[in-house]
């Protein structure tokens, strides 16, 4: 295993055929993303919609374009490269499609099905194009980042079924607009990323990125709704869980 390790990350220059799916997967993949992301950063300069600030931040743009992007660019550079992409990134991607798949399942309505459709099968050709498929092999769970895991878990999942049964009352205007919907999402792909990071070594940074999203989502909650004590749990255990992924990584490292 240790001598084949340098040989899967040595650039293997792909077929012109197969850079060319490379490329236009990924322009698919990622088209839906970046105008999400670009869509929510113009509301966001322009102010508009400034009752929509917590899912401006979390569901409808910033945060899950940041981790539905920070999947698929990896895994699109290292098609390109003709390298074996890393487990981090094909797990992160793995996450956020799965959290579509799931927020569908819970939420179907309102044009959640299309989109978690559009996820899916974008997400499938992308990795249908690579030259050579990710690595993603799960071992035994990490004794810090597996309670931190769980701890996620138990937090998000009544969250995720508050938000779904929000989106399919469709109250209010947060519902009209799906953001409950994208609130499921977000939910399930962060905590599914904190599992993967618990439970494959090689994708072990990947809880860096689930517990700062928690923080992210606790904190803008509470800062832009009256919603509190949920709020300060998910910053607190974004913020600690961070703390703890980090020193842990470093005492491996070490």
């Amino acid at each position: 295993m240790t001598t084949l390790a340098p040989l899967d990350r040595t650039p293997t220059r792909p077929s012109a055929i197969r850079r060319t799916a490379v490329g236009i997967t990924g322009l698919l993949a990622c088209l839906l993303p970046t105008v999400w992301t670009v869509g929510v950063v113009a509301e966001l300069v322009t102010g508009a919609e400034r009752d929509h600030l917590f899912h401006q931040f979390t569901g409808q743009g910033l945060l899950l374009g940041a981790l539905w992007l920070g999947g698929l660019l990896p895994l699109l550079a290292a098609g390109w490269r003709g390298v074996r992409p890393g487990p981090m990134a094909a797990a992160l991607h793995l996450s956020v499609v799965a959290g579509a798949v799931v927020a569908a399942a819970l939420s179907p309505g309102n044009g959640g099905l299309v989109v978690a459709g559009i996820v899916l099968v974008t997400g499938a050709l992308v990795w249908t194009a690579l030259p050579l498929r990710p690595r993603v092999v799960p071992s035994g769970p990490d004794p810090v980042l597996a309670p931190l895991a769980l701890a996620s878990a138990a937090l998000f999942v009544p969250f995720v079924l508050s938000e779904a049964g929000l989106q399919n009352a469709m109250h209010d205007e947060h519902a009209e607009f799906s953001h409950n919907f994208d609130m499921v999402w977000i939910g399930v792909a962060l905590v599914l990323a904190a599992v993967a990071a618990a439970t494959v070594p090689a994708a072990r940074r990947l809880a860096l990125w689930a517990m700062l999203g928690i923080a992210v989502v606790g904190g803008t909650r509470y800062a832009f709704t009256p919603e509190t004590t949920w709020s300060l749990l998910a910053a607190g255990l974004g913020v600690l869980g961070a703390a703890a992924t980090a020193s842990r990584l470093t005492r491996k490292a070490g």
